[in-house]
């Protein structure tokens, strides 16, 4: 059994080192005869004095990781003993106990253990215990012997672990296992816990009565096979297996040493999801890790009252970025609002208002930087990165409204020292011409060949920058600058970054002012500060755990004479200056360089302000920056490992977020304290707690309100209502056209008794509704053709590879005598045009990066939604078609647009509805994400009707729409949505009439059939099967007039027209 006091920590593991397995055992050893190490005989004594023999028995628990062995006792009182892979000498079966395994080694690693509110710590350095007879040459036995004799008799320490196996068998795969992942290690075979044990998969018997697994699981409905992952909290990482069902995400570790079964997120607490950047870099392994934010079951307050965390985080490391892809898109189609700090431009604009207004504290605000640019306080080599910002650390009065006691946020803290800068400059510059000149002679003739004379123009630095110089070896933040400052709250993680020593008393986090001197004076400290320097809790400047190094008991932190000897008052102080009005002037310059324009490139160089080229990888794979000649040879030339230290140890920059200068803070509010914990928290909880201050905000409901205008309702007569109004008892005629073409991909009308389609293979085909033999196809495109409207008496017909042609359907119609034509157009009798045709039958135009999914036209204005994710609208006149707009904040490729009435309405094939003005294209006016069960759910259509805003999907509320008059006075739009329920009816194609009224197609009880529904009464007003039309998923309203209404189409090309009496 476990413990009941002492728990066991993977901060004891390597860097790298994956925990395998574990046994309950005892052990017993003559161990440490022939050690020399002082302090050791008292331990021996204090053994002895326990159980009162020479041989003792210990009853513990072995522990197997890809790098150690770890024997930990039972007995809290008594050190953990730790055996190196690298000081193993054999691992064979005992020759005188059965059933038991015999190690012998070299060096013997004890690591004392404190309880400390419960929990296990480790707050003094590890002991190292050496054999005499332990040469550097020494040979060792081989590993499969099975007489431990001869290994004790060379005198080295050996221990005897007995397993309470039931058979021999199980004991020899015991031993295998161990010889496996030992002989792997001795051969440098990079083992991870993934391949030092059998696979297996996530235990269902986890989940709650009635859950739906999604992914991860046997049952699961998307995703059936196990996934594996780690799961990353401060320095270390344990294996496990990940799941989602439609209730909850679990993460179930593999092999469990804890107490829990697995970690349990309900969907409904989860507040954010980030994806991260971690894993190898060097193996293209890097943007694996998902960070899931969410709130705790019971409330604030309690959380407050008891002292307790105010939000939960699971941090989880996917072996293949494939895998965390599934993951997050699925969570995105159950719960699309929590990506939206991640994904959403405007989010991030309306953060960036509220705290140039001085609602959000800059606190908060640094803190939401920090996290959309891949910052986490659950992974210290991507650490949050805060300013230093008072440069007075001796004076006995600190006056905040002196400018003099700030330091200068204009410049990198390795540019506030102008000396040190000059002397950095000048020998980074000759390493840069030497490595220059080396790499290629060519190059060193360069600055030759600029006119400049000087070599600092803008081409020269940019030079420069491409060739890879750099100032800083490395970044604003390190793991080991991590643990400096945190030594006193974690110090279980410089004894792992330092194995099992602290850092020097030189090196240690002893005082603020010299703390600060070193980074104005030193030669390779150019740090900046944590979070926990401004959140208010002092607990990181005093040593309450009382930590002992190898050089004595740690002392508190030596604080300013401004602080008075307190550290609630250091910390106090900390955060005013951070909030005072002279902060608050300039912190935009310091956002610049950290986050925006000045963090690379150019605008690097001139603010002196680079770093190592690898420092940078994270802003390259998102595509931020493009990657520099010197980073890639870097990448090309150095060995994976010596990248993985480089990216891991000495920092990476944050992802660049601006690429303009960042504007300023207009108003500059008074810092009140409080004692609410929820203004020193990180900025997620802060909006949480504060959600008034986004006025209108509806988080929960997932949806947005930004209204900068009026909104009034239209006055359109669409083109449906008279389908009913003109037929007699509200009876239709369906009239069958002529096939419109194999493999169809669109269809509508082209004028008041024209159709179009159009067609996979990049042609159109024209026919006359009531002239069988009148048909005209044309060859416009060598891609798939995916939608088209009419414009100003063209056809504007869109491509999948992002081309729109305008065609001219009188010069086209013209080519063969135009309608009617004298019997029907032979295989192959194709109109076909070429760059010559181009101005008289057509115009073509490339409106989109990739393929256009959606268009419309109306007031002059084309507007078109793609595969890009973005939605662009253009002016068009008989001469030229020009820009006027881009609407990127999407939040996925579209899938149907509608303009009308001022407004823009766009929907993304995830579901996301957002409503725009076309006068601010920047930032939406409202969004709405639905909300369907993953795989359920497809956008048809939306529009913007006289009232209403409305949007069709497949799925359980197929029809949903909105009074768009309400937007005008309410802040939520939960309180003015409608469903339209459809029963027994599956939808497959709709059309969203202007007048206030919506036509679906389908099936009702497997037969073809369509509907209109008024959305005033929300009732049917009509009901009609479609004659057999199998699979009816193409719809379009006559836009013309003219008696046939509503044209209904297969991707077979089968179709029929709706006919008013």
């Amino acid at each position: 059994m476990l413990s009941a006091v002492r728990s066991f920590d993977l901060v004891l593991l390597e860097e790298g080192e994956d925990y395998v397995c574990d046994a309950a055992c005892n052990s017993t050893s003559s161990f440490p005869n022939d050690i020399t190490a002082a302090g050791w005989p008292q331990f021996v004594e204090s053994l002895k004095n326990v159980q009162n023999c020479r041989n003792k028995v210990i009853k513990g628990r072995i522990r197997l990781g890809t790098k150690s062995l770890i024997f930990e006792p039972d007995a809290f009182d008594s050190p953990i003993l730790k055996l190196h892979f690298q000081n193993i000498t054999a691992i064979c079966s005992s020759a005188h106990v059965s059933r038991a395994i015999y190690v012998s080694c070299t060096r013997v690693i004890s690591i004392p253990t404190a309880i400390y509110n419960g929990k296990t710590r480790y707050l003094s350095a590890y002991d190292v215990h050496v054999a005499k007879k332990a040469a550097p040459g020494l040979k060792q036995t081989p590993s499969t012997t099975t007489d431990a004799s001869a290994t004790a008799s060379m005198g080295l320490p050996g221990f005897v672990f007995i397993f309470a196996y039931p058979t021999d068998h199980i004991h020899d795969e015991q031993l295998s296992d161990y010889l496996r992942v030992w002989n792997a290690y001795k051969l440098n075979v990079d083992t991870d816990a993934l391949n030092a044990r059998p696979a297996g998969s996530f235990n269902q018997a986890l989940l709650q009565p009635r859950e739906k697994p999604l992914l991860g699981c046997a049952a699961s409905s998307i995703h059936t096979e196990p996934v594996f992952c780690w799961r990353l909290k401060r320095m270390v990482r344990h294996g496990g297996y990940a799941a989602l069902t439609d209730r909850a995400f679990y993460f179930e570790p593999s092999p469990n040493f804890s107490r829990k079964s697995c970690k349990r997120v309900p969907i409904d607490r989860i507040l954010h999801i980030f994806k991260r950047d971690s894993g190898m870099p060097s193996k293209g392994e890097s943007a694996t890790a998902l960070e899931i934010i969410s709130l705790p079951e019971d409330s604030f307050e309690k959380r407050v009252r008891d002292s307790r965390k105010l939000y939960g985080c699971i941090y989880l490391q996917f072996k293949r970025e494939n895998d965390r892809e599934k993951f997050t898109s699925t969570l995105k189609s159950i719960i699309p609002r929590a990506f939206f700090a991640l994904e959403s431009r405007t989010f991030r604009n309306e953060m960036t208002q509220l705290w140039r207004r001085g609602i959000l504290p800059n606190f908060q605000y640094i803190d939401f930087l920090n996290c959309i640019s891949g910052r986490s306080r659950y992974d210290m080599s991507h650490y949050p990165i805060f300013p230093w910002v008072i440069a007075d650390y001796d004076s006995a009065t600190l006056d905040l409204k002196d400018p003099k006691v700030f330091r200068d946020l204009s410049k990198p803290i390795g540019a506030l020292n102008a000396e040190r800068l000059l002397h950095l400059k000048t020998r980074m510059s000759t390493l840069h011409q030497a490595d220059k000149s080396n790499s290629d002679p060519a190059a060193a003739s360069d600055k030759e060949q600029c006119t400049c004379g000087d070599g600092k123009c803008d081409s020269c630095l940019m030079r420069m920058w491409n060739d890879g110089f750099y100032l800083y070896c490395s970044h604003y933040s390190t793991p080991a600058l991590v643990v400096f400052f945190l030594i006193r709250l974690q110090p279980e993680c410089q004894l792992r970054l330092y194995s099992g020593k602290f850092d020097s008393t030189a090196r240690t986090f002893k005082s603020i002012a010299e703390t600060f001197h070193n980074v104005l004076h030193g030669h390779s400290t150019f740090f900046e500060l944590i979070p926990e320097f401004y959140s208010g809790n002092d607990a990181f400047l005093r040593n309450q755990l009382n930590i002992t190094t190898q050089d004595g008991r740690l002392c508190d932190v030596e604080l300013p004479r401004w602080a008075g000897n307190s550290s609630a008052q250091f910390m106090k102080m900390m955060r005013n200056a951070l909030e005072s009005e002279h902060v608050s002037k300039h912190l935009h310059k310091w956002i610049d360089l950290v986050f925006g324009y000045k963090q690379a490139g150019l605008e690097s160089i001139k603010s002196d302000n680079t770093f190592h080229p690898l420092s940078y990888l994270s802003s390259v794979r998102v595509g931020k920056m493009p990657m520099t000649r010197a980073t890639q040879n870097l990448l090309r030339t150095m060995e994976p490992k010596a990248i993985s230290v480089q990216v891991r140890e000495f920092g990476q920059a944050p992802i660049m977020l601006f690429e303009t200068s960042h504007s300023p803070r207009l108003r500059h509010p008074h810092w009140q304290e409080t004692d609410d914990p929820v203004d020193s928290a990180p900025w997620f909880i802060y909006v949480k707690r504060h959600s008034e201050i986004f006025a209108g905000g509806d988080s929960d409901a997932g949806e947005g309100l930004r209204l900068g205008r009026t909104i009034s309702q239209g006055s359109s007569e669409g083109h449906l209502r008279q389908l009913v109004t003109t037929s007699p008892r509200n009876k239709v005629r369906t009239q069958r056209l002529g096939p419109l073409g194999n493999e169809i991909t669109g269809a509508g009308f082209a004028a008041p008794d024209i159709v179009y389609s159009l067609s996979h293979n990049g042609s159109i085909m024209l026919r006359h509704v009531d002239k069988a033999d009148s048909v005209v196809h044309a060859s416009i495109d060598r891609r798939p053709l995916t939608c088209a409207t009419s414009a100003l008496g063209y056809l504007c017909v869109c491509s999948s590879s992002g081309n729109m042609t305008m065609c001219n359907l009188q010069a086209i119609l013209s080519v063969n005598g135009g309608f009617p034509l004298n019997g029907p157009v032979a295989n192959g009798d194709v109109v076909k045009f070429g760059d010559a045709d181009e101005g008289g039958f057509f115009y073509r135009k490339q409106l989109h990066s990739d393929g256009i999914s959606c268009v419309s036209f109306g007031d002059g204005v084309l507007t078109s939604g793609g595969f890009d994710e973005t939605v662009r609208q253009y002016q068009l006149t008989n001469s030229d078609i020009r820009l006027i707009g881009v609407f990127d904040e999407t939040n996925g490729p579209l899938a149907a647009l509608s303009c009308a009435n001022g407004l823009l309405l766009t929907a993304s094939v995830s579901g996301s509805l957002t409503l725009w003005d076309p006068r601010s294209p920047h930032i939406p006016i409202w969004n709405h994400e639905i909300r369907q069960k993953a795989g359920d759910s497809r956008v048809v259509s939306c529009g913007i009707s006289n009232r209403y805003i409305q949007l069709v999907s497949t799925g359980e509320s197929p029809v949903i729409f909105w009074d768009v008059r309400m937007l005008n006075s309410l802040s939520s739009c939960s309180g003015f949505k409608r469903e339209l329920a459809a029963p027994q009816f599956s939808i497959l194609g709709a059309v969203c009439d202007p007048n206030d009224c919506v036509c679906i197609s389908g099936t009702q009880g497997g037969v073809p059939a369509l509907q209109l529904h008024d959305l005033h009464t929300r009732s049917v007003l009509m009901t009609t099967e479609l004659d057999g039309l199998a699979y009816p998923t193409i719809m379009a309203a006559n836009e013309f007039g003219g008696p046939h209404r509503l044209l209904v189409a297969n991707t077979a090309g089968e179709n029929l027209t709706l006919v008013a009496q």
